[in-house]
């Protein structure tokens, strides 16, 4: 039973207060839980630590995790509501437009991340070591990335074998719509591997909150994973492939790619300080 409440009450503290006062309350509450006759007064965790809280302060934190949620969840789910005016704003999959909301919801979710959690960072006297799951995430979504890179290096390398595949590998997806079988199912892969990562992150954004404030790196590398994927589609989708040329549209979008994957690897850095 101490246990229990001990874990719920570590979690309500981290989270509603500044990680030095969150630390003093659960060390005496940890005294008083230990002592038979002061634990039998006790109520529930987050009813102990609610008084403790400062209003002003908590309800900043609530809009800044709300805010970067939203960000990222926006991005997630543009790819599976295409066709929805509201979600045009982030991105179009039926024109391949890749409207700049995108690409603010991105950097103010980034900046809103480094602004909030580098801040506690600068005060943490002796950093921990890094955690062995946010290697793992962070490994992983590096790995996202540079397949999407190594998509276009493969595309430019041999743009004709690419357009001769446009050409004859095709899948039926609807009236009007033929698209080359590989090509669908990256689109496929693309729009939807980005729902479940984005939910990841909002999770990741409470690890950074309650447990170690680096996690907010796999939350920007996320959103820049999404970003590029995003990109990619954008390109896959491009219905009017006359208006320019493929290989210079290729080129122009991997470089894009590249200015965002670097600002989010910089980023990551950063919020790994």
């Amino acid at each position: 039973m101490k246990k229990d409440y001990m874990a719920g009450l570590e979690g309500w503290a981290r989270w509603m207060l500044p990680r030095r006062e969150a630390e003093e309350v659960i060390a005496d509450y940890r005294e008083i839980a230990g002592d038979p006759e002061l634990s039998q007064g006790l109520g529930r965790p987050r009813d102990a630590v609610r008084p403790l809280a400062d209003k002003k302060a908590y309800r900043a934190w609530l809009a800044a995790f709300a805010a970067m949620a939203a960000c990222i969840l926006a991005l997630g789910v543009s790819p599976t509501m295409i066709g929805y005016p509201f979600w045009r704003l982030f991105f179009d999959g039926w024109t391949g437009t890749y409207p700049y909301g995108a690409f603010i919801v991105t950097a103010f979710g980034a900046v809103t991340a480094l602004a909030w959690f580098c801040r506690r960072g600068r005060r943490e006297a002796v950093k921990p070591p890094i955690p062995k799951g946010l290697i793992a995430v962070l490994a992983l979504l590096s790995v996202w990335i540079g397949l999407v890179f190594l998509f276009y290096w493969a595309v430019i390398r041999d743009l004709d074998g690419f357009l001769n595949m446009l050409g004859t590998m095709t899948t039926f997806i609807g009236p009007g719509n033929i698209v080359p079988r590989s090509t669908y199912l990256l689109q496929c892969t693309l729009c939807y591997v980005p729902l479940p990562v984005s939910l990841l992150a909002v999770y990741w954004l409470v690890r950074a909150r309650t447990h170690d404030r680096r996690w907010a790196a796999a939350y920007i590398l996320a959103l820049t994973a999404i970003l590029v994927s995003l990109e990619t589609v954008a390109e896959l989708t491009r219905m009017d492939v006359t208006a320019t040329p493929y290989e210079i549209s290729m080129r122009a979008r991997l470089l894009q790619c590249t200015a965002v994957t670097v600002l989010g690897l910089l980023g990551t850095g950063v919020s790994l300080c």
